[in-house]
């Protein structure tokens, strides 16, 4: 059951709610619990007259039934947990990303430039009428460029929630901490790493 992807395990889509993984929960550690399992081969076996002999714990198929449970149990256990579930989807996303051929760079959040940018809203607007240009609120987000030409952005908010899973003390998932950022020319991507509480803090004071 290694590199099981527990969704699929739970037969459910990844945005699934609680109550749809609650509920395909429920319906397979019912099928696949050991014990009932074992009670439904021997009921066939006898159905058909064959004897079962030295049925015990060591039976290959047993652990076999084991195995398959203990692997539903440890995919609820993970995605009934908002704070698990959020690690996990992470690792997931990473893990997908990892292996992708079109990865450009792996960089830190402090490799990248932060600058303002104008919201879309912001932008309509200041098109049809010039003096919202001038009123327009801007906020923050880390640019780094791409060799096509294009950049890749992260939003200041992206970003916040990133360094808030390091300073919530979740440095042993700082692997489920990195971004995977697109490019806004083409089809290359970027995995941002977090940095350290305290530069962030300082790129923040600087910048602003």
């Amino acid at each position: 059951m290694a590199n099981v992807n527990f969704y699929e395990l739970l037969n459910v889509p990844t945005t699934a709610t609680f109550e749809e993984l609650k509920r395909n929960y429920k319906q397979l550690i019912l099928q696949c619990h050991p014990d009932k399992i074992q009670q439904q081969k021997q009921s066939e076996e006898s159905n058909v007259g064959t004897v079962t002999v030295n049925a015990n714990e060591n039976d290959p198929n047993r652990e076999s039934d084991n195995s398959n449970f203990n692997a539903i149990n440890k995919a609820w256990n993970t995605l009934k947990d908002p704070i698990k579930r959020k690690l996990y989807d992470a690792e997931l996303l990473q893990t997908k990303f990892q292996t992708h051929i079109n990865i450009y760079a792996t960089i830190a959040l402090s490799d990248m430039q932060r600058v303002q940018v104008m919201e879309d809203e912001e932008e309509e607007r200041a098109e049809t009428n010039k003096s919202d240009k001038e009123t327009a609120t801007l906020s923050f987000a880390y640019a780094y460029n791409c060799r096509c030409g294009g950049q890749y952005v992260l939003d200041d908010e992206s970003a916040q929630q990133q360094q808030q899973q390091v300073r919530e003390g979740e440095s042993e998932h700082l692997k489920a901490s990195e971004m995977i950022v697109e490019c806004s020319e083409c089809s290359l991507m970027i995995i941002v790493k977090p940095v350290a509480n305290k530069q962030y803090t300082a790129d923040m004071t600087i910048n602003v």
